[in-house]
């Protein structure tokens, strides 16, 4: 009895952590459906946090921060969900529709931070004419770690239009192109909130609207945004 407790204590961290990937990540290898080998110059760059965060980059590509979940064979990433081919300390290889990547640990040392000039704090939005336009999310950082995300509550994209009534659409992950959750009702210039109804009331502080990019937050998650032509 004394011998099953002891492994049953020694199994424990392999079952705790089996759902959590951790370190950073290279990819050095890539290859189509039927293996045929890829060239390719958008190396893949990942790194999995404490918790269940990650950070996702294509060389040279915006840098994204969302959380993951591995369930079984599969890790689903938010934007896309991969199966996990092969899993070891010093490999792994993931596989989607479109093909199969191989991934190394990253050893590339991580630069020391060099202090840079203070950003000018961003100029106050007077009213909803610089928000025009179409914005998709190309990046979103949270509070805290998340033990989950509602991806029915993530936002993906934000429309403004001045249109009378609904001046605007803000659309959540799993929703379609003309089916947004959420619509705008209006701006409040004095604390600058997009105030929003729809399946439920939300409230988007918004931080900046300027040099293309919009930056609004909610529910302790901020929201990166541009306009893509």
């Amino acid at each position: 009895m004394r011998k099953l407790v002891i492994l049953a204590f020694l199994l424990l961290p392999l079952c705790s952590f089996a759902d959590q990937l951790s370190g950073k990540w290279k990819e050095v290898k890539r290859w189509k459906l039927d293996k045929t080998a890829v060239s390719y110059t958008d190396t893949i760059h990942i790194e999995f946090l404490i918790g269940n965060e990650y950070i996702w980059q294509k060389q040279g590509g915006y840098i994204y921060r969302y959380t993951y979940k591995v369930n079984g064979k599969k890790l689903d990433i938010g934007m896309k969900i991969f199966d996990i081919v092969d899993r070891s300390s010093n490999k792994i290889t993931l596989k989607d529709d479109m093909g199969i990547y191989e991934f190394a640990p990253d050893l590339t040392p991580t630069m020391k931070p060099t202090e840079l000039p203070k950003e000018a704090a961003p100029q106050a939005v007077a009213n909803t004419d610089p928000m025009l336009g179409k914005w998709s999310v190309f990046k979103a950082t949270s509070e805290k770690t998340q033990a989950t995300v509602d991806y029915d509550r993530r936002v993906k994209k934000v429309i403004i239009t001045n249109a009378p009534g609904k001046i605007g659409q803000v659309y959540g992950s799993h929703d379609g192109d003309d089916a947004p959750s959420w619509y705008v009702e209006s701006y409040s210039q004095t604390d600058q909130v997009l105030h929003c109804n729809g399946k439920d009331k939300r409230d988007f502080k918004v931080i900046k609207c300027e040099n293309n990019e919009l930056v609004i937050s909610n529910e302790g998650i901020t929201y990166f945004l541009r306009q893509f032509r």
